[in-house]
């Protein structure tokens, strides 16, 4: 997406322990100073990353501190590819790249190697230890494993990182920014064999400096500044708690959507850049423990409970009313139902002739919670997300799960609430203490013999026995018209948990802090 973020995710409900070399500490929970963030955008199965600066640092990250191993010059750049074969070594140890490399132009096929610690040797390709002591006369070795080794390659000449450390890169002038792929980045560059001996290009840098790099690619930077702080203070957070989601491929998080949108040093804008320092180091809790702060683009009227979406309920994902949304994301498709019989024949989903588009079931933010395709020989039901994605081959998944079908349906003014308690259009109402009479006195409107509320009814309090509610909420509701067409007309995109963008801006148009932002949209939570 261009700006706004969709979080499609099962939900971790637990705290995840981060790993940091100097973590600073913050509440109950450590911080991470840096991240490691891999650019998938860029590609996961590359053969050689290419890296435009004439001068970069090379060393590597040992036990999550990087340790520069010198300084390398190229007139036009440098090119890493993945090395093999075999090498044996030369047991003499070097302290510089310049050392190293005088000694390996004496010897043929011979290339100077970073081994970590500062430290470089030279590596000799095609001979074993045994073989160059009889070539050289000099004390050598076997290199036991070239199966992650990673070679430089500038001007004609080629450099190992050897087997063992996680080499890294980064700019050697005085403005640190990086230039991979043609994109720049701050931090360094750390190039992980994976998938079969292909390069991962992954950015390690520091979390600040990652989120002035997140917040303009999740959130325009025309936005109101009170709203960038939110989206800074939500995306550092989010991030603390996916420190994992991609660890078994040598990285933390990846810069799509799939965690976070992240574009780099080319993203930022001062706006953003100010919301972040402005915030830094803040962090979103709930019983001393980080949020996972999803967000979204637009909740069209109402948030969602965490297990309408996904499948547990979490205390601080609760469904809230959103009256502060600057635009409401309202959008429309059509599908006929030979369309949908197609569909569902495509899928597998053997219903025969689609004739109807049942509403089985809403959530109290006014999402369809289950969805029925109604054939001549079946019934397709979907839920939970599959809701908006069963539709994408026709035109693309639907934005939101806030929708009518014909006219009927879901939607954000279907709810309302009396004292605490909760009623939809649907329900029908007894009404005990004459509460019809209070509600209009207060500018409201309950409908004849009190069969169903109209929305934003909003009663003095009132004691809970004032009114029965007499109906299911749930009611099944036919769309089918007769003219085969079925048209979905909704509100919002994206899942709906957690805090809406679009009514972030609203809320500081009106005057609203990122922290009572934030403390709207996640219930019960703390800023530290």
């Amino acid at each position: 997406m261009k700006f706004f973020g969709k979080k499609i995710m099962l939900l971790v409900t637990t705290a995840i322990l981060c790993m940091s070399a100097y973590p600073a500490t913050a509440f109950a929970y450590d911080v991470p100073t840096t991240v490691h963030i891999g650019l998938t955008t860029i590609g996961s199965n590359m053969t050689s990353v290419s890296i435009s600066n004439q001068s970069i640092t090379v060393g590597a990250e040992e036990n999550g501190v990087y340790v520069d191993g010198g300084t390398l010059q190229s007139d036009s750049g440098f090119t890493m590819t993945v090395g093999g074969g075999t090498y044996g070594t030369i047991s003499q140890i070097y302290t510089s790249y310049e050392m190293a490399k005088d000694n390996a132009d004496a010897v043929e096929n011979a290339i100077p190697a970073y081994v970590g610690a500062g430290q470089w040797r030279v590596y000799i390709k095609g001979l074993n230890g045994k073989q160059i002591t009889e070539k050289t006369g000099l004390p050598a070795e076997d290199v036991a494993s070239t199966a992650n080794m990673i070679l430089i390659q500038s001007n004609g000449k080629t450099i190992a990182l050897t087997n063992g450390i996680t080499p890294q890169f980064g700019a050697a002038d005085q403005y640190g920014i990086i230039t991979i792929a043609g994109k720049q980045y701050r931090g360094k560059i750390q190039c992980t064999r994976v998938n079969s001996g292909n390069i991962m290009p992954v950015n390690a840098i520091s979390m600040e400096e990652y989120l002035y790099g997140v917040v303009p690619a999740e959130m325009p930077p025309s936005y109101a500044a009170e709203a960038l702080k939110a989206q800074a203070v939500a995306a550092r957070t989010y991030t603390i708690t996916k420190m994992k989601a991609h660890a078994e491929n040598g990285y933390e998080l990846c810069d799509a959507v799939h965690c976070q949108a992240y574009k780099g040093k080319e993203a930022e804008q001062p706006a953003t850049n100010s919301a972040v320092d402005a915030t830094k180091g803040k962090v979103i809790y709930y019983n001393g423990s980080p949020i996972e702060a999803v967000f979204f683009a637009s909740s069209g009227g109402y948030t969602e409970n965490s297990q309408d979406i996904w499948t547990a309920p979490v205390e601080y994902l609760k469904a809230v009313p959103d009256t502060y949304e600057v635009d409401t994301n309202t959008w429309t498709k059509e599908f006929t139902a030979e369309q949908l019989t197609n569909l569902t024949a495509s899928k597998g989903d053997n219903i025969g002739q689609v004739t109807d588009m049942v509403i089985s079931k809403v959530s109290l933010g006014g999402r369809v919670q289950e969805l029925k395709l109604v054939g001549t020989s079946g019934t397709k039901v979907l839920t939970k997300d599959a809701i908006r994605t069963y539709f994408s081959s026709l035109g693309g998944s639907l934005p939101s799960k806030m929708f009518t079908i014909n006219g009927k349906g879901g939607g954000a003014d279907t709810v309302v609430m009396i004292d605490k308690i909760q009623v939809k259009k649907s329900d029908t109402l007894q009404d005990n203490n004459n509460l019809a009479q209070t509600a209009v006195n207060n500018g409201n409107t309950i409908a004849q013999g009190g069969q169903y509320i109209v929305e934003n009814l909003s009663a003095q309090p009132v004691e809970q026995e004032a009114v029965t509610v007499v109906g299911a909420s749930n009611d099944t509701i036919s769309t089918k018209n007769g003219t085969g067409l079925f048209v979905i007309e909704g509100k919002g995109n994206g899942h709906g948990v957690g805090m809406s963008q679009k009514g972030a801006q609203g809320m500081a148009l009106q005057g609203g802090d990122f922290e009572s932002i934030l403390k709207h949209y996640y219930t019960g939570v703390t800023i530290e």
